[in-house]
């Protein structure tokens, strides 16, 4: 169990750095891709310039009347353009070259630190791959050390035959009256593993419950839940929220905040549940209307996007959704994975 404690910390920490390498790499790609349109944009104006000073117009564009010979004189004589009578732009080939020459070492130095942090951002990427087949490996091997049920499954199977054998003995053994003082021996050897497995699923939560804890406040605030200090889920799935250093019960959270919060510990049951091995869930997550509780586009896109996440991470995990918000999921799923409907009704 310390092996995948410690296997976790690693795999969670690489990952939290690779995100924050992942946010820099795109702050320096979009960085080199403005310069690079920087420069587009400067050449085409100065181009277009040469082109356009070159031309002699006769007439109007406008309303096709001819030009005075008096505006053809004030073009020659002040540099005013004669279907206009705006100042003329000045091209200076020497400034647009300085200029061109100037974006040409803005893109040099972006497409630099682009590769620097792209050598980073991959070495991330390794890094955080290995620290998952660690993670994963010190999973196997616990797997193979309990070499049975998971303690929860063996408590639920033990206490099945533990009221079995109750009642088994209530119809064949003597009355306690017939016999006073004898005990039930079976029974009581029933009580002390039902006690010692309950020691372990309680140990195994002290472990279990902050990482769930710390996944669901990530989310959240993923989410955009606002002002929220921390929370502590328990083994009675009660989510106990503290906002602005106040407690909050879930039932005074606004209707946004509980559904961000419902959807935020499903999918951290999801995945701290494959991390440690715990796959009780059906397999089907069913949302209506994501933008009916207060959702803004950012936060919805945020939502879906995790649950795409999670369904990656678990293959068999099937998850559907409805918006009347098309804008939530474009770019963000396939195409065969939406359906849409011109009219009222979906089918």
């Amino acid at each position: 169990m310390r092996d995948l404690d410690r296997a976790a910390r690693a795999l969670r920490e690489a990952r939290e750095s690779l995100e924050r390498t992942d946010i820099v790499f795109h702050e320096a790609r979009d960085a080199r891709l403005r310069a690079e349109q920087a420069k587009l944009d400067a050449t085409e104006t100065w181009q277009a310039r040469r082109v356009l000073g070159r031309l002699d117009p006769t007439c109007c564009p406008r309303c096709e009347e001819p030009l005075t010979a008096e505006r053809r004189s004030q073009e020659r004589s002040n540099s005013d353009c004669a279907v206009c009578t705006r100042p003329l732009p000045q091209v200076e080939p020497e400034l647009a070259e300085a200029i061109l020459a100037e974006l040409d070492q803005v893109i040099s130095s972006a497409t630099a630190a682009e590769g620097e942090i792209t050598s980073q951002h991959q070495k991330q990427q390794a890094e955080a791959e290995l620290r998952r087949d660690e993670h994963e490996a010190a999973r196997r091997a616990l797997d193979d050390a309990m070499a049975g049920e998971h303690p929860v499954a063996q408590l639920q199977t033990l206490e099945i035959k533990a009221a079995e054998l109750r009642g088994r003995l209530s119809a064949t053994a003597p009355s306690e009256e017939s016999q006073p003082g004898a005990g039930t021996s079976v029974t009581s050897v029933l009580a002390a593993t039902r006690k010692q497995l309950l020691k372990v699923v309680n140990r195994a939560s002290r472990t279990l419950l902050p990482e769930m804890d710390a996944e669901i406040i990530a989310l959240c605030k993923r989410f955009g839940v606002q002002n929220l200090d921390s929370v502590k889920l328990d083994r009675a799935a009660h989510v106990n929220a503290v906002k602005d250093g106040e407690p909050h019960a879930y039932k005074d959270l606004s209707r946004g905040d509980r559904l961000r919060m419902r959807i935020a510990t499903v999918i951290a049951l999801l995945r701290i549940g494959k991390v440690r091995g715990v796959t009780s869930h059906p397999g089907l997550l069913i949302i209506d209307s994501i933008a009916a509780e207060e959702l803004n586009k950012a936060a919805a896109r945020s939502l879906i996007s995790e649950l795409q996440k999670i369904t990656q991470e678990l293959p068999t995990l099937q998850v559907v959704f409805t918006t009347a918000h098309p804008e939530f999921v474009d770019g963000l799923l396939p195409e065969d994975h939406v359906i849409t409907a011109e009219g009222t009704h979906l089918f």
